[in-house]
């Protein structure tokens, strides 16, 4: 086994476990400070990151404040971190690595026309190096101890290596393809660190569709509708799959679906077709038309999919009664069997349970090891929630580990 110590002037060493945002965030806030050194176990860094930009970047949102933080759960555990190093303070942040950012119509943050996640990753990887920051491919982290001595594997080589600070953003188990696979927790356990099974976020839902809707409407969008599971509602758009439904629709859902799962409750997703329009409008507009699929088309402007669905769960006599159809048009359920699995999922919970952090999150039974990222059990939607809350997490981490280095120096 080599033996490594990065200790060539007074500043001390600090390791980065893992290269996503979390990651390269805590490398570059350190390494004004220290001697840094990130570890990825994969060939390149951010393969995570430029798979969730394909198709746009969502790099943030316009959030700010309360507004922000209630996107976040566990109520209260990344607002530190938010407040910290907030949606503004990540813009101006990419815009002086010459990543300028703008805000969209419904409120995303996206970096400007015609710059590619790869060019931001690139952007960040360049300024890391600039920085000073040793980055290590291809070295997976298998153990660690009280020493702070940390083991990792290259290859067939295992390298010992003594740090000041660690910080671990290991991420979750989602798109495990990008290295995501969340094994890391069976070293944690090791040492008695709690951890929780990872679970899908931020995904599509099974719901078992009749055979017929799939082979006429599969890939079709449900545009403009609002759906409901107990007390959580969300407006948008869904996308009809052969398992189900899938789209930022959905997304907001499926932490209240996965509860009730979870408690071993049937959940049903009751789905407003016609959002904008009440039972009594849609009726005057029926009018004393004969009931059936194609003056439903007409009157109420509903496309094939709308009425395929609403078709498949009523019966022939519910479809050709106005007021029952227009009843089924909003309140429309739906059973959902299950959500999709970790490997399809966008983001996960589980992980590193937090009563295993400290509030500067340092692991309580390592106090100068410290996590970011999603590796941690907290959850946020889709719109640029969960690459700002990594970025901050892992701004948060290192700015900590600078407050303690400048206290124990007074």
């Amino acid at each position: 086994m080599n033996h490594q110590n990065f200790k060539p002037d007074s500043r001390g060493v600090a390791i980065v476990a893992g290269g996503g945002p979390a990651g390269l965030m805590a490398a570059w806030q350190l390494a004004a400070h220290f001697e840094v050194h990130l570890f990825e176990k994969e060939k390149m860094v951010g393969q995570k990151f430029l798979l969730a930009g394909k198709g746009g970047l969502n790099i943030t949102s316009h959030l700010t404040g309360e507004k922000l933080t209630e996107k976040y759960s566990p109520h209260g555990f990344m607002d530190a971190a938010l407040n910290l190093f907030s949606p503004q303070q990540l813009r101006e942040w990419l815009g002086q690595l010459g990543i300028p950012t703008y805000t969209g119509s419904s409120g995303k943050v996206f970096p400007e026309k015609g710059i590619s996640p790869a060019q931001v990753l690139k952007a960040i990887v360049n300024s890391l190096q600039q920085r000073g920051v040793h980055i290590h491919t291809s070295h997976e982290l298998t153990d660690f101890n009280g020493q702070m001595r940390f083991t990792f594997l290259n290859g067939n080589k295992r390298i010992e290596i003594h740090a000041d600070y660690a910080v671990l953003a290991l991420g979750g188990a989602s798109w495990p393809v990008t290295g995501s696979d969340g094994k890391w927790t069976e070293m944690l356990n090791r040492y008695g660190i709690i951890t929780l099974p990872f679970q899908p976020s931020n995904c599509g839902v099974n719901i078992g569709w009749p055979a017929q809707l799939m082979q006429f409407h599969e890939g079709k969008p449900l545009k403009n509708i609002v759906m409901q599971v107990q007390d959580v509602k969300s407006r948008g758009e869904a996308l009809i799959t052969g398992y189900g439904l899938e789209g930022y629709a959905v997304y907001p859902l499926v932490p209240e679906i996965r509860t009730v799962l979870n408690a071993g409750q049937p959940v049903v997703i009751r789905l407003d077709l016609k959002p904008a329009n009440d039972r009594e409008a849609l009726l005057k507009r029926l009018g004393n038309a004969t009931p059936g699929t194609r003056v439903y088309a007409r009157c109420l402007n509903l496309d094939a999919a709308a009425l395929a669905l609403v078709k498949a769960f009523t019966s022939q006599k519910e479809f050709l009664d106005p007021v029952s159809f227009v009843s089924a048009l909003k309140d429309l359920r739906l059973p959902v069997h299950s959500l999709r699995g970790l490997d399809e999922a966008i983001s996960v919970v589980g992980g590193l349970g937090l009563e295993s952090i400290n509030a500067d999150y340092s692991l309580r039974t390592f106090p100068r090891i410290y996590v970011a990222g999603e590796m941690t059990d907290w959850d946020a939607p889709t719109g640029g929630f969960l690459l700002q809350g990594c970025f901050s997490g892992g701004y948060y981490a290192a700015n900590e580990i600078i407050r303690i280095k400048r206290q124990e120096m007074i």
